[in-house]
């Protein structure tokens, strides 16, 4: 599986996303590029207590978006995120997959940038 900013439609660094307060605490905001084409490239931002983590929603399974529904992204506890399709987990933390048949792998994290309210797409240190 190709690294979030190898794939078509990834939204360059400096990209703004939204800001903070657009994003409730333990809520998901999701977001697509290249909307207008088969293959668009989906991501979503995570909230928890003002600390902001972004994932291209990806099951690295079979490579297929997390939910079938908006923001349909976790466990009926809220503890996880789930991927729809294979029931696998992902810590919300640092979206390691805890159980499934993808267990160990983990979401492509996608780095963001804090500029005051604002979120941006950071630059992936492995991208140079």
């Amino acid at each position: 599986m190709k690294r979030w900013f190898e794939e078509r439609h990834a939204p360059d660094p400096g990209t703004y996303l939204c800001t903070t307060g657009e994003i409730a605490d333990k809520q998901v905001r999701e977001f697509r590029f290249g909307q207008d084409t088969n293959f668009p490239f989906r991501m979503f931002i995570f909230n928890e207590g003002g600390t902001f983590r972004a994932y291209k929603n990806a099951c690295p399974h079979f490579d297929v978006p997390l939910n079938h529904v908006p923001g349909d992204l976790f466990t009926e506890d809220g503890r996880y995120f789930l991927c729809m399709t294979h029931y696998a987990k992902f810590d919300t933390a640092d979206g390691t997959c805890i159980e499934g048949p993808c267990e160990g792998d983990a979401l492509d994290r996608i780095p963001l940038i804090q500029e005051e309210d604002r979120l941006v797409v950071g630059k992936d240190a492995r991208a140079v």
